[in-house]
């Protein structure tokens, strides 16, 4: 029998932060959200937005989840959670059965929390509807609080997915040949990341030469000795994102992109051993800004840097008005680049666990101290 302690995620610690909040109940309702209070993955949630699944969790009180029936079967092998309502899709509403469990917790009046960011108006419509008595107020940052600090399981999983897609990177530039064109290599690449173990391609951007300078997925541009080739790429393992940036050279290296390299690899060494209790986001972003007016490079970016974890993008943030502090725990990637488009650009992106102490790297099967020469 699955167990909540068995989880990848904290599920004490969602249960604590539950019972101290100002909700009398969450309604648990996005797929990363439910990925980590269930334990299970329903991966055509994402696609089939509609087929509502909502854990209804309670303060001091064991959750109850309501799932499409065509799901049952999948939750019940999968998670801990064992007080399913069922619905049948197109015949019953899921959000009155929600209703249904909050009467039963005598929650009708309830403060009842919902993730404002995924729950859509007209579900809250028909919940105020169903319950006029229910206050219902956004809990995103609860949640999102609770998935920043990762447990050693979801920090192996980080580690071995982050090797997975870089090993899939270095295996994919080696073999990269003067005539093919971006998208096949793009294509190679994916098919290596699901190699490493991913069980999707989640982000992949791959360019070459003066496509560098650019954000964009592959093209059929043919690359040519002498390229820059760079490419920032991810995958999903068991619902946990990699997000690794990398760039490599097609022939040997100019003293252009030497110097380049050495100044953009002396920003993330700063910018990285700042990775450490009580700096905020925030510093780390202006210290980045200062570090590249000093070496002369431009930088335009909103952010470099952000939490990983069941979404690609989480906080905390590296970002102008992120004053949230780090903590043992917590993870970030560090992305330090510059892009001259139509020119040239170069890329590069680790993840870092913060400790009481210094930073440990997460993505350290793919040295990245100098520009891989294919």
């Amino acid at each position: 029998m699955n167990k909540p302690e068995d989880a990848l995620g904290d599920i004490a610690g969602l249960q604590r932060a539950i019972d101290a909040s100002e909700f009398d109940a969450v309604l648990i309702v996005s797929p990363e959200n439910l990925r980590y209070a269930a334990d299970v993955q329903l991966a055509s949630q994402i696609k089939i937005r509609d087929r509502l699944t909502v854990i209804v969790w309670a303060r001091a009180r064991a959750p109850v989840m309501v799932v499409c029936a065509v799901w049952e079967a999948i939750v019940r092998r999968g998670s801990w959670i064992k007080d399913l309502r069922t619905y049948r899709e197109f015949y019953q509403r899921p959000i009155a059965l929600v209703a249904e469990v909050l009467r039963e917790l005598k929650l009708e009046r309830g403060h009842i929390g919902y993730e404002g960011e995924y729950l859509g108006g007209v579900y809250c419509d028909e919940l105020r509807q169903a319950l006029p008595g229910v206050r219902l107020r956004a809990c995103d940052a609860l949640l999102q609080r609770v998935r920043m600090f990762k447990t050693p399981r979801e920090i192996e999983l980080l580690r071995q997915a982050y090797r997975g897609t870089a090993n899939a990177l270095l295996a994919t530039f080696a073999t990269v040949r003067p005539g093919e064109s971006e998208r096949a290599i793009a294509r190679r690449l994916a098919d290596n990341i699901m190699g490493s173990g991913a069980d999707a391609v989640t982000g992949l951007t791959f360019g070459a030469g003066i496509n560098t300078g650019m954000h964009m997925p592959g093209t059929d541009y043919r690359v040519q000795a002498g390229d820059i080739l760079k490419c920032d790429c991810g995958g999903q393992y068991r619902g946990y994102y990699s997000n690794v940036g990398r760039t490599a050279k097609l022939g040997a290296l100019t003293d252009k992109d030497r110097s380049i390299w050495r100044r953009l690899r002396e920003i993330q060494h700063v910018l990285s051993d700042m990775l450490r209790p009580g700096v905020s986001g925030r510093e780390i972003f202006e210290r980045c800004t200062a570090l590249h007016r000093e070496r002369e490079l431009p930088f335009a970016f909103g952010h470099n840097g952000h939490g990983v974890g069941l979404m690609i993008h989480e906080n905390p943030l590296i970002a102008p008005h992120d004053q949230m502090v780090y903590e043992p725990g917590m993870v970030s990637t560090v992305e330090t680049r510059v892009r001259w488009p139509g020119v040239v650009g170069y890329h590069m992106e680790d993840l870092y666990l913060v400790t009481e102490t210094a930073p440990l790297l997460l993505s350290d099967a793919f040295d990245n101290e100098e520009i891989l020469v294919v």
